[in-house]
Parts: structure tokens; sequence; C-alpha cells
């Protein structure tokens, strides 16, 4: 949004504001929430840029302080953004990701809400299935996995650290494809046949261990959703395994329901 666009709404938002000044509520948090709400409504659209300061308090008649508390709470709950040297911008909001109640991964729902999607692959290749691999996967002692070890990037901002496992029986030199940058998914669907018709998902909170923290550019310590998915196919046999820490603060995880 142009600057001068964005001065303009933030004018004509402002001169509809009228602060009570004998509410209880501090006069920050009122316009916190007047700001707030004008961002969620669209009166003041994303990457719109704010008016300074000294420009603030003489449109509310505030003074700095107020002015600064209420801009420092936003900006702590991620709704407007500091830029060094260029000023307070409205933050863009993340995408809402609506995987946890389909059967798409991230990397189709991402594009298909025209995200750019971007891939690291850290490991990919064959292993000796393990105790949790040979239960879903139904293999006897002895069969393979293809594990895939990759970070998910939504807009180039690390989204998820997931580790992929794949029937290698049911896959035949699927480890010897170059995936970077590929959906796992497309491309068992475009060179198998195989497509997925349900995934279990369960979610919990849980800390992050020090090198997913490094891939995922966030501080050690920090707490991500985990998620341990099962996709099967149509029938019923189960296609996909993964083990994920997602960073919810990039894209929050939508969930719909209804009443029946």
């Amino acid at each position: 949004m142009e600057d001068g666009d964005s001065a303009e709404a933030f004018r004509a938002f402002a001169a509809g504001v009228a602060l009570q000044r004998e509410d209880p509520s501090p006069l920050w948090v009122q316009l916190k929430n007047r700001i707030e709400h004008a961002i969620l409504d669209g009166t003041l659209p994303e990457n719109a840029r704010l008016p300074s300061e000294q420009a603030m308090c003489s449109m509310f008649d505030l003074s700095r302080p107020v002015i600064r508390n209420a801009l420092q709470a936003l900006a702590g709950e991620g709704r407007v953004i500091k830029q060094p040297r260029k000023g307070m911008f409205v933050a863009p909001r993340a995408p809402e990701l609506a995987f946890m109640t389909s059967a798409l991964g991230v990397f189709d729902d991402l594009s298909a809400k025209g995200y750019k999607v971007t891939v690291k692959t850290y490991e990919f290749g064959l292993h000796p299935a393990n105790e949790d691999e040979r239960r879903v996967f139904k293999l006897p002692e002895g069969f393979q996995v293809i594990r895939a070890l990759r970070v998910y990037h939504a807009n180039e901002t690390p989204l998820t650290h997931t580790l992929i496992s794949l029937p290698a029986h049911r896959l035949p030199g699927f480890e010897k494809l170059d995936m970077e940058g590929r959906s796992i998914f497309g491309t068992i669907r475009e060179l198998y046949g195989l497509t997925v018709a349900r995934a279990d998902r369960w979610l919990k909170g849980a800390i992050v261990p020090p090198e997913v923290a490094a891939r995922m550019g966030v501080p050690p310590g920090g707490a991500m959703i985990a998620i341990e998915s099962v996709a099967y196919d149509h029938d019923g046999n189960a296609l996909e395994y993964y083990r994920a820490y997602y960073n919810s603060e990039v894209a929050p995880i939508h969930v719909a329901t209804d009443a029946h």
C-alpha cells in the first residue's frame, strides 16, 4: 500500500475514534483495541504504514507514552511490525492451514492457497524400518522404509520440520528421485497412481530439540506443536507416516466444525 493511501486511511480511521477518558480501561488499551479492530476488519489493510508516534499524539490528543504502549502491545501480538529506518506497518496476515482436517499435506495445502512453498531436504533414502514404522505399515522384520527429513518454508519462512516415512516396497525406486522442492504426495500420485483418501493426526505441545530449533531458525528451548500423522490410501493401507514440529506463529492451524 502506498504511503499516501496509508496516511489517508489512517486519518479517516482516527477521525472516527472517540476514546473515553472516564472509562476505567486505560487509554492505551482503548486505543490498542480500536487499532486492532481496524486491522482485523480491513479498515487498516496489511502492509499499510502507520503514522509516527508524534503524528498519532496530535490525531488522538494523547501523550507519547500512551501511543507507545498501544503500539508495543500491538507489536507483541503480531498485529504490527517495526521496520528499521522505515517505520511501523500493519503486519501481513499469517496464512491459515486447514490440513489438519483434510488429507492434504502441508506442501499441497499451502500451494493451493497460492503461497510460495520451498523445501530443504536434510535426509532422503532407504532405512531399515523401526518399531513404529513396522507398526504403522504392518511390515515384517527386515523390511525397509524411505525416510525424508525436510523443513517446509511458507513464503521463505520455516513452517514445519518433518520426518516422513514411506513403505519402500510400494514405491520402488522412489528413493532415487530428486525430490528437492517437490511435493511427496504429488509425486507419488503422478508416478505410482497412489492417492491419499484420509489421514489421522495427533497434536500435542512439545519443547523443540536443539537441532530442530537451529533448522527452523527459532531460539532453543521454545515450544511448538508436535504432530504425528498417518495417511491412508483408498484401500485403507498406510501410505505415509510423519512426525513434525509445526510453528503456529508462522501459520495458525484452522479447524472448522459444524453441529452435525
